[in-house]
């Protein structure tokens, strides 16, 4: 199969480096039947990423303008990425939410996880906050992220273990510690009371900056075995790159047990769609 859609794009509103024009372009030259705009939402405190206030009717205007224009051709939804800690958002007047978390706090401090000109912050914090204890920190990170999960009950979580961003050869935290695979679990476990499905991110990968996708496939195993969703994201900045990692995420899926994954529907279809995982016919199970 292949995956048709994507969720998880970005545009010059907020840190994208195409327009949504150019987005919706790609996507149909790629044959994609749907595609979702989740520019970050506002923020007051770090404006870094986010839309800014005054942009954000102008976003929800243009998408909602450019789906009317290619509703022929393809399904355009207007999504956002809620940052689970200091955005601020009205749900209501989007198609569906993203809930992701961005930051790690401590001390009264923040730090973003995923900026390479804020990286010496993170650690920064570790060490101010958490006295050098980055499991404490990372715990503390997942355990923020599924507490704001079963509040805000999102459609999709995003980049769930996002914060290894920073983490090659465990100079963060140490990846194998159990306290941190106690929160991972825990935090799993809380997203899938909320409803939400679990977006395996692929735009780490697509920018260079990590080797395995968002969240790691020993991570995705426990959360197949809680009987949890996937959808697939490419956390789109470029247009370029808008499928990114999608034929390796399915081969992946495939061989750790998935038997579908969801996409945004196409026209005539309810908004999230759960499709079959088959290889050559055979479901997937025993590929």
């Amino acid at each position: 199969m292949r995956i048709r859609s994507n969720p998880h794009t970005h545009t010059v509103f907020s840190d994208g480096r195409s327009t949504a024009r150019e987005q919706i372009e790609r996507a149909l030259a790629l044959g994609f039947t749907a595609l979702g705009f989740s520019d970050h939402s506002v923020q007051e405190l770090d404006a870094f990423t986010g839309i800014p206030a005054p942009r954000e009717a102008a976003y929800r205007a243009e998408v909602r303008a450019l789906a009317a224009e290619y509703a022929p051709r393809i399904r355009v939804y207007l999504g956002l990425e809620w940052d689970s800690e200091f955005g601020i958002a009205d749900p209501a007047a989007y198609d569906y939410v993203i809930l992701s978390a961005h930051y790690v706090l401590g001390g009264g401090g923040r730090a973003l996880v995923d900026c390479r000109p804020r990286r010496e912050a993170v650690f920064a914090l570790r060490d101010a906050a958490y006295a050098g204890d980055g499991e404490a920190m990372a715990a503390d990170y997942f355990e923020r992220l599924g507490a704001r999960a079963l509040q805000r009950r999102p459609d999709i979580v995003g980049h769930f273990d996002l914060v290894k961003y920073f983490n090659a050869a465990d100079a963060l935290y140490n990846r194998h510690s159990p306290r941190v695979r106690r929160a991972q679990l825990a935090a799993l476990e809380k997203v899938r009371q909320s409803g939400a499905l679990l977006e395996i991110n692929t735009g780490g990968m697509a920018r260079g900056y990590v080797d395995e996708p968002y969240p790691s496939r020993d991570l995705l195993r426990a959360w197949r075995e809680m009987g949890g969703g996937v959808i697939l994201g490419s956390d789109c900045h470029d247009a370029a790159l808008m499928d990114y990692g999608f034929d390796a995420a399915l081969s992946w899926l495939c061989e750790d047990g998935f038997d579908g994954v969801y996409e945004l529907g196409g026209a005539g279809e309810e908004m999230f769609v759960k499709r079959p995982l088959e290889v050559g016919g055979i479901p997937t199970r025993v590929c």
